[in-house]
């Protein structure tokens, strides 16, 4: 999920700067950073050297360490930037998302917890604790974090959507809808609580799931999961005589067109075409899932089994050996191979 419910927003103003050691020191000094080819970590890093005791160029620094993939450039930024005043509930917030970032979520909660003690109240920290231990299943104490928000705010809207989805974590479904809606009744064009509204109802085989992503999809048109989630709904739920297989096709090439590159959406059409023996199709779909992952062993072992259904036994070996070394689930393809060698031999 990723920081995939909310976004926790960085601020700008830390009141400290870090001082790693640099491998050019003609070039930068020591205490502002080495010089690492990135030029856009290099131009922060030389802004700072102009003017150190701008503070949002250390955090900015960070974040673009973060961005660039160097989570260890990121976590000893973020931990200088902390250790000169543990007191700094903002630096404590940074440090846990680079602890957090970089696999390492006991030293991320222990920094949050440290932090509340000296500042209970702050709702960003409370809501970053909820976040994070609903991430490493600690939902006992996600759930206390957010009554916390809530109880310092009852109208919280990430309160509400982080009590919502621990109490779903836990079972608690009717009370993960309850705060969902009301997340939603307080901001309209809060879109995360409709997906999870929409997940709900669609696990449930409701028509309902239909409005809660289509009202997903009116906050972003181009929204992978809600276009991806309504085609599954209607994948799910087609009969011969309901007219959804139409709007599940319809539904499918949508998703499909806005965002080509994720394999599971054309692995799902080719599927639904396996279902309605359309071999050609499903052979086609297969093969677009397997281009944008070439180690996606379950579209492999479908595009074998589409080529041999279509006559085509030289590239359905082929794609039963592509899943065979890529993942073969449940040895399907190693079975295929040794029944296709003996019809072939036959």
């Amino acid at each position: 999920m990723l920081r995939c419910t909310f976004v926790i927003l960085l601020s700008w103003i830390l009141l400290i700067a870090c001082s790693p050691s640099s491998e050019k020191p003609n070039e930068l000094a020591p205490e502002y950073g080495q010089l690492t080819g990135i030029p856009s970590i290099d131009a922060i890093s030389r802004d700072i050297q102009n003017d150190p005791s701008n503070l949002s160029l250390y955090v900015a620094r960070c974040e673009a360490y973060s961005a660039e993939g160097m989570l260890k450039e990121a976590e000893e930024e973020a931990r200088q930037l902390w250790e000169r005043d543990k007191t700094n509930w903002k630096s404590a917030r940074l440090l846990a998302w680079a602890y957090f970032d970089n696999n390492k979520s006991k030293p991320a909660i222990k920094v949050l917890n440290q932090t509340l003690e000296i500042h209970p109240d702050t709702l960003h920290l409370l809501l970053l604790h909820s976040h994070m231990n609903m991430l490493v299943q600690q939902y006992d104490n996600a759930l206390i974090s957010a009554e916390k928000v809530l109880k310092l705010a009852p109208a919280n809207i990430e309160g509400l959507f982080m009590r919502g989805l621990t109490l779903k974590f836990i079972g608690d479904t009717i009370g993960a809808m309850n705060n969902f809606q009301t997340a939603i009744e307080l901001d309209a064009d809060y879109s995360d609580a409709y997906m999870q509204l929409a997940t709900i109802f669609s696990a449930k085989r409701e028509k309902i799931a239909l409005q809660y992503y289509d009202n997903a999809l009116r906050i972003d048109s181009t929204s992978y999961e809600a276009l991806f989630g309504k085609a599954q709904f209607y994948h799910q739920n087609y009969t011969a005589t309901n007219g959804m297989l139409s709007k599940a096709k319809t539904a499918y090439e949508k998703t499909i067109t806005n965002h080509p590159q994720v394999p599971e959406a054309s692995f799902n059409y080719a599927m639904l075409y396996m279902e309605e023996k359309d071999f050609e199709q499903a052979f086609h779909f297969f093969d677009v899932a397997t281009k944008y992952d070439p180690s996606f062993g379950d579209a492999y072992y479908f595009k074998g089994l589409a080529s041999e259904k279509l006559g085509n036994f030289e590239a359905a070996m082929t794609n039963y050996n592509n899943a065979a070394n890529n993942n073969d689930r449940f040895g399907r393809a190693a079975e295929a191979i040794e029944r296709l060698k003996y019809q072939l031999a036959g």
